[in-house]
């Protein structure tokens, strides 16, 4: 049986951000088992959803225009492998960051749409490597800088392999 297909709002890297980010991963001492998303899938999670066809899909993607926030500077300056063996890169503390994270949350609430993601329990990350347990990863990760410029949603199929399919972008001014 497959899994049905979820949404997903969230931060994409640029290729020189996810560069980066490989080449802090490269430095990690990995074990044999754990496995790690593509580059290009690489993203930071700002909400997901049940998926959703035709008038629904219409309803959210208007929704997620009337999103209106500011290109955003993160600085990807932390990692670590959580206890549910996922490792992440983490963003510094960005209030516009939370912001956008609220904003995204409540016109989709006011739509009407159920959100898998709550705000109080909302931990911005990248993940980069899953069933990672006894990772070792270096001291210390030279600040990344990112400058999102857009947010996107994405249909997320569960299937084999795994893949994104791109359905809108929304810029951050």
């Amino acid at each position: 049986m497959t899994e049905p297909n979820q949404l997903l709002v969230g931060l994409f890297p640029t290729i020189q951000v996810q560069a980066e980010i490989e080449a802090h991963r490269k430095d990690w001492w990995w074990p044999k088992d754990c496995s790690f998303p593509p580059e290009e899938r690489l993203h930071l999670t700002l909400q997901y959803l049940d998926d959703q066809q035709g008038d629904a899909e219409r309803r959210l993607r208007a929704a997620l225009a009337a999103v209106c926030a500011r290109r955003l500077q993160l600085t990807l300056d932390s990692s670590c492998t959580w206890n549910n063996d996922v490792s992440v890169v983490q963003p510094s503390e960005h209030e516009g960051l939370r912001r956008l994270q609220r904003d995204i949350s409540c016109v989709l609430l006011q739509a009407g749409f159920s959100l898998q993601v709550r705000g109080r329990g909302w931990n911005p990350h990248v993940t980069i490597a899953r069933d990672s347990e006894r990772a070792a990863r270096p001291i210390s990760l030279k600040p990344i800088r990112w400058t999102a410029t857009e947010f996107r949603l994405v249909r997320s199929h569960f299937t084999h392999p795994f893949r994104h399919e791109a359905l809108a972008s929304y810029p951050l001014h």
